[in-house]
């Protein structure tokens, strides 16, 4: 199959593009960034300057909100199978203190919306992933800020008990179902939920990194303003600008789905949490 996608740059990008390979297609990667390293079965293409083209399906990692505005392009280009990764936040943050995540919320919906009104009108099958805690390969923004964290620093701040319930879901897993649903057809196109097969505690989930980096579990209690104001702190900084006082909060709320309905479609099987060297980032 000839397969388009956007967001091949990501670190998500860089393993489907390597699973698409194994399997035999052929691949089309738009880049918003420019140019590309050639690589065997894959096309690079400007995304703002898309030839003629036929693709057979197409698959978007970018952020959710930058599909709409390649629509019409994919209909030029004859697709009838488009896979989307959004994510559970479009639900975990709608009621969120922070305007900042209510607005971002509110944008995976308005983006879902456009992509399934559009995929209607032209007879498009499509599906709309839903991870929940990406964590793998020592590149997410989760997983790996609480080990460069503990490796600093030697702690990590909780509030309370912690015991809001997370299911971490490794990169590779949603590598699969994006495969998986491009060699499959016949599914219903829907949303569908990604969500690990372990279900833990968030301090347990702090254990564990405490455990993958080699370091003794110390944790220190803090009140939630203080953490707030540390968070306020280092969004000063431009590596951790992504960070939201609302994520203390939500240390103690559940943040679980059901991932039944992508395991029935799409043979989805996540693993456990159990962090390896190479899910974790470089020390230093």
């Amino acid at each position: 199959m000839r397969i388009g996608l956007l967001g091949g740059s990501s670190f998500l990008g860089e393993h489907l593009l390597r699973a698409l390979a194994r399997e035999g297609h052929q691949a089309v990667a738009f880049s918003r960034q420019g140019g590309r390293p050639c690589q065997e079965h894959v096309t690079w293409l400007p995304a703002e300057t898309w030839p003629e083209l036929c693709l057979d399906a197409f698959v978007s990692l970018a952020p959710a909100w930058v599909l709409p505005d390649y629509l019409e392009r994919l209909a030029s280009a004859h697709v009838k199978c488009i896979v989307v990764l959004s994510s559970t936040s479009r639900f975990t943050k709608q009621a969120s203190p922070d305007p900042r995540e209510r607005a971002l919320a509110q944008r995976l919906v308005d983006a879902e919306q456009r992509l399934q009104q559009w995929a209607d009108e032209h007879n498009t099958q499509w599906a709309v992933l839903r991870p929940t805690l990406i964590y793998g390969h020592g590149k997410d923004k989760s997983i790996c800020e609480m080990a460069r964290f503990i490796q600093r620093y030697g702690f990590f701040p909780l509030i309370g008990n912690s015991a809001g319930l997370r299911q971490p879901v490794h990169c590779d897993d949603i590598v699969q179902v994006c495969v998986a649903a491009l060699e499959t057809r016949g599914w219903p196109s829907g949303s569908y939920n990604l969500s690990g097969a372990q279900t833990l505690p968030y301090h347990a989930m702090v254990r564990r990194v405490f455990q993958a980096v080699g370091r003794p579990e110390r944790t220190l209690n803090v009140p939630a303003w203080l953490l707030r104001q540390m968070i306020a702190l280092a969004r000063c900084l431009p590596r951790y600008r992504h960070l939201s006082s609302a994520m203390a909060q939500r240390m103690s709320q559940d943040l679980t789905f059901d991932h039944s309905a992508a395991r029935e479609q799409f043979g989805f099987a996540p693993r456990a949490f159990d962090l390896s060297a190479e899910d974790l980032p470089p020390v230093g």
